[in-house]
């Protein structure tokens, strides 16, 4: 049989105490911007854009879509999954937090593509730069109401 000393016993619970604390502020430390980058990169690969630029996406989007942001809890988690290259494990959380969060991927992706010059650069090698809401920029559009006779 395997006899453990007490130092041995006090080790472990202090390692497990440690290791506890480091993974709950290496969790709490993740911002909204984490959240973003990793649920873009997922879907489009390494992105090139500053971080300034991708705080103004974030405020933007958060201002325009306040719902579709998962709770505290569930977005560190999220990230921290993501950054790990864990992200099968989505599949373990319930129903409705999984249609949550791709309900969030999906309206980030959409809003990126529409905020930012994503879609506009020349080479995948250019910077993204945050744009903003524009008006349509289509030259053939017609903005008038139609008249009625």
């Amino acid at each position: 049989m395997i006899e453990i000393s007490r130092r041995s016993a006090l080790a472990i619970v202090a390692g497990g105490v440690v290791s506890t604390g480091v993974a709950y502020a290496a969790v709490s430390s993740f911002s909204d911007e984490d959240l973003v980058r990793v649920t873009l990169e997922k879907y489009l690969g390494k992105l090139n854009i500053r971080i300034e630029h991708l705080q103004q996406f974030v405020l933007e989007f958060r201002n325009r879509n306040p719902w579709n942001f998962p709770s505290e809890k569930l977005s560190d988690a999220v990230t921290l999954v993501e950054e790990l290259k864990l992200g099968a494990a989505r599949r373990l959380l319930p129903r409705q937090k999984r249609e949550d969060l791709a309900h969030f991927d999906r309206w980030v992706i959409a809003e990126f593509h529409m905020l930012t010059d994503y879609a506009w650069r020349s080479s995948p090698n250019d910077p993204i730069r945050f744009t903003g809401w524009q008006s349509c920029t289509n030259p053939f559009a017609n903005l008038e109401p139609p008249k009625l006779a």
